[in-house]
């Protein structure tokens, strides 16, 4: 009766056999062993993740150098961090990050710039390779960085795939070489009906010494324009100010010329001759260059034009012969563009297929390179045909030539008289005998 009772009153406590307490007790070993298991889980996982990388980056100082950073953690020690990296185009170079082996660490690399290792107005593509202490590997993705003359406070305008880049002049200096190039891109590739760069960069510096400065600080040769038509980029030295649209019209479109060429060739780029590829460029600027042409004149006068297998090669440094050969260049593929239809892309799918200066000329044009030379200097003039003849056959053999063209007759006068002289004296003395 007792028991019976006592289990009546237990039942009467709690429905389900139990006090409170119990009930508590029970939630909250629940809720612990819960904790446990997430503690555990998340342990679980950051073993399974291994190398986990929290960023990475890139700063410069303009020709001088660049580094390359990581941070990154790992349930064991990282024993290895390796960047890789490489400029637009260029090749991959890989350098050996610095810090203190350990589950957490921030690696370096310093990559010096002197000497053009990296070229400038590129951007710079890097990653790290990570390798921790349990032989786990990891990548990062790629990252970039543009690498930029840092010296200027550099801003941009932009219209569709063209972005103009100044750090002097106004809204409408910017504006007016944004126009030129708009309007050039087009003009240009008519002739060449290539595809166009998907993005185009136009630094304009204000000074040539600025821009000698950039590009001799990173490695490069200097000049007053420049393109780098692997990277789209033009580089010119226009200043603000009375004049500055008029050499926006001559530089700009130069420039343009040689990124559509590029365009055209692609690694048949290389092949294509000095004299092709800058007189193109010269033809193409909206306003001519009168010097070009005294330059010209002045030369034919002389008898020292620049042979034409001459101007297959890079020009000569030396101001006044650079010249000269950018007016020859405009005027011989002026004159190709006028006797030989369709010739100048014919001559660019020949040098695309591996031809040599030479050859793609007789390719193209179906003459010699030396033919084209010849036809050209006579074109420039009556005076051209016997220039180009004593710069041919040699000043002495054209007067040797000369000097037979005039004794040959008159060594023929002389040899008729002497024949008639000859038979009259034969008709006198057979009358002689005959009278007899």
């Amino acid at each position: 009766m007792w028991h019976t009772k006592r289990t009546s009153r237990l039942i009467a406590l709690h429905p389900f056999g139990m006090s409170d307490v119990s009930r508590s007790f029970i939630a909250a070993c629940v809720v612990l062993l819960g904790l446990v298991l997430s503690l555990l889980l998340l342990r679980g996982i950051a073993h399974a993740q291994g190398i986990v990388v929290s960023g990475t980056g890139a700063r410069y100082t303009f020709a001088q150098q660049m580094t390359f950073t990581v941070t990154a953690r790992s349930d064991v020690d990282i024993l290895s961090a390796v960047v890789v990296f490489r400029a637009r185009n260029g090749p991959e170079r890989r350098g050996i990050g610095v810090f203190t082996p350990g589950k957490a660490i921030q690696a370096g690399f310093v990559q010096q710039l002197v000497g053009g290792v990296l070229p400038p107005f590129s951007p710079v593509t890097f990653w790290w390779e990570l390798t921790d202490a349990a032989g786990r590997k990891t990548t990062t993705p790629p990252a970039s960085r543009d690498y930029l003359d840092n010296r200027f406070p550099w801003k941009e305008a932009a219209e569709g795939s063209l972005h103009v880049w100044s750090y002097a002049g106004d809204a409408a200096y910017a504006r007016s070489a944004l126009d030129v190039a708009r309007s050039a891109l087009p003009r240009v590739n008519q002739e060449l009906q290539t595809q166009l760069p998907p993005r185009v960069d136009i630094y304009l510096y204000t000074a040539l010494d600025e821009l000698q400065s950039a590009l001799l600080l990173a490695g490069r040769d200097w000049q007053g324009g420049q393109a780098r038509p692997d990277l789209g980029v033009v580089l010119a030295a226009i200043a603000p100010g009375q004049g500055a649209l008029a050499q926006m019209k001559r530089d700009i479109p130069h420039e343009l010329t040689h990124l559509l060429v590029f365009q055209a060739t692609g690694v048949g780029y290389a092949r294509v001759p000095r004299w092709l590829d800058e007189g193109l460029a010269s033809v193409n600027e909206e306003l001519a260059q009168p010097e070009y042409q005294l330059a010209l004149e002045a030369a034919d006068r002389a008898g020292q034009l620049i042979p034409l297998e001459t101007l297959c090669a890079p020009f000569s440094p030396d101001a006044g012969l650079a010249q000269l050969a950018y007016a020859q260049s405009q005027s011989v593929v002026q004159f190709i563009r006028n006797n030989y239809p369709d010739g100048i892309r014919k001559l660019l799918g020949a040098y695309i297929g591996g031809a040599t200066c030479g050859g793609g000329v007789e390719q193209a044009l179906g003459t010699t390179l030396s033919a084209l030379e010849f036809r050209w200097r006579a074109s420039l003039g009556p005076q051209g045909v016997w220039l180009t003849l004593v710069n041919s056959v040699g000043a002495w053999a054209l007067l040797a030539v000369m000097v037979s063209l005039v004794l040959l007759p008159l060594a023929f006068v002389r040899r008729r008289a002497q024949e008639a002289a000859g038979k009259a004296s034969v008709r006198q003395g057979g009358l002689r005998v005959r009278t007899r």
